[in-house]
């Protein structure tokens, strides 16, 4: 039997194709059925161009080309959450500018009003003078590391957009095929437990998973060549048994098979065609009923060992599986909810970007530090204004006001006791403060976010020699 795998590079949905042809079947419907899906011993062949083979292929093919779907959108995703962090921790800089320019302002214009009509000679004039001077040169300190960080991390994001933008399309694309020929291999795999041990050309699986073993090498070693080879594992889903309505039409079948072969015994050549005609109809109308009524069990097989962009494979495995989706769907939720519901709350997918914003503002603030030289109160305000940015992500994570925080946190007291008693209160307060909102929402170190789907290995192997905590 002979067996083209076409490899298909403009298509999203089925990321490649394998056409078998039909004058080249030489098994019997109930001889694929009885090798493939049911144990159940056959008697006599059909036609040779029974398509059965072909189509029970391509119902894995589906099923695994919608697996890949879902690893491509966890790709996208965690993609997405990357650039989304550095319009984050931007935002949260941005901010903080925001607030320390204004409150500047503001005691600016309320020293010139009160300069005004003041004693420019009284002791009270003097001592509010060089408190304005030492709290302005301290939110000066402050600004001038926001700046700083605020170049950095804007480096940092211009660098990983080239990253994520860059990639070749090529790469994806074969990277996307590798994953779903080891998805389509594990659900032949569960099909039969005997597809690999029956040689011959009786048996087209067997040739059909050497094509697949082929084309994964010849896709390995093309990825190998340009530095982009992925380590993907299907897991293996274990043995797809009949099911009862499988057994019942198979014996239906044989019933019909029996009835045709005793009434074309004692018929004419005339009457014999009518009654082939007759029979292979009926055949046809089962065959199509078999493959119902294991489409959804083989959904649900592909849906057990799913590792990544869950919920998009499920959504269309459930689609292949007909009306029976909306069951598949359920019973997925139920298991993820019970096996890892406390993973995925852990992982706090509706806040992932901010908190990897709190880890993008630590590496950028331990970058800068040294930038800031023999600045005054440079050490202090750092400090605080760090546990200033990391609250207010925290807040805005926990769900709470963050406007206030960054706003008032930052300048305090600053224009009334004096720099060097507000920035021993600042710093008390704000530690007090980021320690309350850190309680409140749950840390997620980068490595958690950037998890090891294969399609973004590379991407996030780039990205993680940065975000770490020191």
């Amino acid at each position: 039997m002979k067996i083209k795998v076409d490899h298909v590079t403009n298509s999203s949905s089925e990321v490649f194709g394998v056409v078998l042809a039909d004058s080249a079947v030489v098994a019997s419907l109930m001889f694929m059925l009885d090798t493939v899906v049911t144990g159940i011993n056959a008697s006599a062949p059909l036609k040779k161009t029974d398509t059965m083979p072909e189509e029970m292929f391509n119902e894995a093919e589906r099923a695994a080309s919608r697996v890949t779907e879902g690893v491509l959108s966890d790709a996208r995703e965690q993609e997405k959450i990357i650039k989304d962090a550095y319009t984050e921790a931007l935002g949260t800089l941005n901010k903080a500018s925001s607030a320390i320019s204004n409150a500047m302002s503001k005691a600016q214009k309320d020293w010139e009003t009160y300069a005004k009509t003041a004693d420019k000679t009284s002791a009270e004039y003097q001592q509010k003078q060089q408190t304005l001077n030492e709290g302005l040169a301290y939110l000066k300190t402050q600004l001038k590391q926001l700046d700083l960080q605020k170049a950095e991390v804007e480096k940092e994001k211009k660098e990983a957009s080239r990253l994520i933008n860059e990639r070749d399309a090529w790469i994806q694309q074969n990277q996307s095929d590798y994953v779903t020929l080891q998805e389509q291999k594990a659900l032949l795999d569960s099909l039969s437990s005997s597809i690999k041990s029956k040689d011959g050309e009786e048996n087209p699986w067997l040739d059909c998973y050497k094509e697949l073993e082929k084309r994964e090498a010849d896709i390995d070693k093309a990825l190998s060549g340009v530095n982009a080879r992925i380590d993907y594992k299907a897991i293996a889903r274990g043995e797809l048994k009949p099911n009862p309505e499988t057994v019942e039409l198979l014996k239906q079948f044989e019933e019909v098979k029996r009835a045709f072969e005793t009434e074309s015994a004692a018929a004419d050549e005339s009457t014999k065609k009518k009654l082939r005609t007759t029979f292979e109809k009926k055949a046809s109308s089962i065959k199509e009923a078999i493959l119902k009524a294991n489409r959804v069990a083989l959904a649900t097989k592909a849906s057990e060992g799913l590792q990544y962009g869950a919920d998009v494979a499920v959504d269309g495995l459930a689609e292949l599986a007909g009306p029976a989706g909306a069951q598949l769907k359920i019973a997925y939720n139920a298991i993820k909810t019970l096996a890892a519901g406390y993973k995925d709350a852990k992982k706090d997918p509706k806040n992932r970007s901010k908190h990897l914003a709190k880890a993008i503002l630590n590496v950028s603030l331990n970058t800068v530090k040294d930038q800031l030289g023999d600045i005054p109160y440079a050490k202090d305000a750092t400090t605080i204004l760090n546990n200033v940015l990391q609250s207010s992500l925290s807040a805005s994570i926990a769900g709470t006001s963050t406007a206030e925080a960054v706003g008032t946190s930052l300048t305090k007291g600053l224009f009334d006791v004096g720099s060097d008693k507000a920035i021993t209160a600042l710093k008390k307060a704000t530690t007090v403060e980021v320690n309350t909102e850190e309680a409140k929402a749950t840390v997620i170190m980068p490595l958690e976010i950037l998890n090891d789907n294969p399609l973004t290995s590379k991407l996030s192997q780039s990205i993680q020699t940065k975000l770490i905590f020191e």
